[in-house]
């Protein structure tokens, strides 16, 4: 096989807040507590093909956005490491460094947030490749334009404001800054989320045309099912800071093997469901906090067992491709069919 882009070995993220002296002394009195640690990413295991989109889904809260920083850099990890073209990030140093910084970039979810509103379009833009020696100053005008153009903006437009623009014109904005230091890959973090539908599949498409035409590799961060079926090659399933399914789009949507894949999926809106009474995934997502022994999803899991309870699934292969970790996949490979299936089958739960 070739080796992956982007490879994520076991990784885990915790964030503790951070004590001051009087705190700290009051802790070893017993007077107050240590700051409790927020497990947001629990052992993450993930591979990135190049040129490959791959979609990361999950419930707010799942730990999605944190895996993507971490994917991007901006974050260290606890323990793990994450790997690029086979060397661990945390490790480059110098022009490496720099030049893994510059390969990966972000598009992040609120485009106003993400831009600085006292400069200019034609700043926003130009500023990291001029900064960065990408191109002799002189030429940074016409590399704007030409960006501008590339994600459909009109060039004329490059001494506006941020919020001269609409919500997809900055997200546009945001796609162009990110692509003026020539990067190779891309993490998506909910970047459409903030957009009307409509604009929503403008943007869409210029990803997938951006994609095509740069030969891009993308980790497409959202909670949207539909969008990420158009998009991605392949789908990870997250849930309170595990990844429980991974599998090409079609697997995942013809045959899900997790029940949190399969609860998510069967609340889908579509035309041939007409009269479905749609439910959100009954209770709520524990607290990273204190996440639940065992599997993390047990406490919402209509198939629970006592295993369940107790011990952790590992991730496990189903078929070629598609992985899994559920228990109730340990030998027969299957999971209960959903409650469409039996529906179709005839029979009563």
């Amino acid at each position: 096989m070739n080796q992956p882009l982007i490879k994520v070995d076991t990784v885990t993220k915790h964030f503790v807040r951070k004590t001051d002296v009087a705190e700290r002394i009051a802790i070893r009195a017993g007077l107050a507590e240590e700051p409790k640690i927020v497990h947001a990413l629990d052992e993450v295991s993930l591979e990135i093909a190049k040129g490959e989109v791959v979609g990361l889904v999950g419930e707010s809260g799942c730990g999605k956005s944190t895996l993507g920083r971490v994917v991007a850099g901006m974050l260290p990890v606890t323990a793990g490491s994450v790997a690029r073209d086979g060397q661990d990030i945390a490790t480059l140093k110098g022009r490496a460094a720099k030049a893994n910084r510059l390969a990966t970039q972000i598009i992040f979810q609120d485009p106003m947030s993400s831009l600085n509103p006292r400069k200019k379009v034609g700043e926003i833009i130009g500023e990291a490749p001029r900064l960065h020696g990408i191109v002799p100053r002189g030429e940074v005008p016409a590399l704007v334009e030409k960006l501008m153009g590339q994600v459909g903006l009109d060039p004329a437009m490059v001494n506006r404001y941020p919020h001269q623009f609409s919500g997809g014109q900055r997200q546009r904005i945001g796609i162009a800054r990110a692509l003026a230091v020539n990067p190779d890959f891309l993490v998506c973090d909910e970047s459409i989320a903030a957009l009307d539908v409509s604009i929503q599949a403008q943007v869409i498409n210029l990803l997938v045309q951006l994609k095509k035409d740069l030969g891009l590799t993308l980790l497409f961060i959202s909670h949207d099912l539909s969008v990420v079926r158009y998009i991605s090659d392949r789908v990870v399933i997250m849930y309170l800071g595990r990844v429980v399914e991974s599998a090409p789009t079609d697997q995942i949507f013809d045959r899900p093997r997790h029940p949190y894949t399969q609860a998510l999926l069967e609340e889908i809106p579509r035309i041939d469901r007409r009269g479905h009474r749609f439910n959100t995934v009954k209770g709520e997502i524990p607290s990273p906090v204190n996440p639940p022994k065992g599997c993390h999803f047990h406490p919402r899991c209509p198939f629970a067992m006592d295993i369940c309870r107790q011990e952790r699934p590992p991730l496990v292969t189903a078929e070629t491709g598609h992985t899994v970790a559920c228990h109730l996949n340990a030998g027969t490979g299957q999971l209960p069919a959903t409650t469409e299936q039996q529906t179709q089958q005839g029979v009563t739960q």
